[in-house]
This record gives structure tokens, sequence and C-alpha cells, in this order.
């Protein structure tokens, strides 16, 4: 799929409910036709993003893109989300991470220590 289309279906569905779930954060997410397909993409924007003149900027935003038969890991994804974001801590690491490796260090750190827990 080309950019612009991936674009064109998230504000879509961005118009037909918003995504943000907590002030600072959206996860968009769309379904895309094919099989086997699933795709995570972390986003920081450090002066936020305006997802509509009603709601506060958006600092971290997790785009997830798959096909219907990925319906099962894509609600794994948004519980494993949900986790992440719910440490209290998770807005000031995720604003002063220093670069891409670091977001993604915060992300993959954190599936580590919720395994720990169980």
């Amino acid at each position: 799929m080309s950019s612009s289309t991936i674009f064109d279906l998230l504000a879509k569905r961005e118009q037909e409910a918003t995504t943000i779930l907590v002030p600072g954060l959206a996860v968009p997410h769309i379904i895309v036709e094919g099989e086997k397909k699933f795709s995570i993409l972390l986003v920081r924007c450090k002066k936020g993003i305006e997802f509509s003149d009603s709601k506060p900027r958006v600092h971290a935003v997790f785009v997830l893109i798959g096909s219907k038969d990925e319906r099962q890991f894509h609600l794994r994804a948004l519980s494993f989300i949900a986790q992440i974001v719910m440490d209290p801590r998770f807005e000031k690491k995720w604003m002063r991470a220093k670069n891409r490796q670091a977001l993604k260090d915060l992300v993959l750190q954190s599936d580590h220590r919720r395994e720990a827990k169980m």
C-alpha cells in the first residue's frame, strides 16, 4: 500500500471515532486487505499532534495496521500498549527518550517487566 492510502484510511478511521485513549496518547488502527499482515509504528511528537480541535495534543502514538486474520494479535497488542502506558512514569520517560532506539527500548523493556511479574 502507498503511504497516502494508509494515511487516508487512518484519517477516515479518526473521523469515525477518535483514537485518543487518554490525554497525550492515541492508538489509531486500521484493517488492511490480505493475510498475515500486522505492523506497529511508534510515533513521538514533542510539540504534539492535533487530532481534534476539542482534544489535547497527542505526544505518543501507537499506529496499528493489520489484516483481519491478525485480529487476535491486534487485541493482544492493544492490551500490551495499555499495560505500558499505565505506568505512571510512561509519559515522562517517553518525552525524555533521546532517540528512536530509546523509544523502542522503553516499549520492549516494559514487556520484560510484565513477564517477570507473571
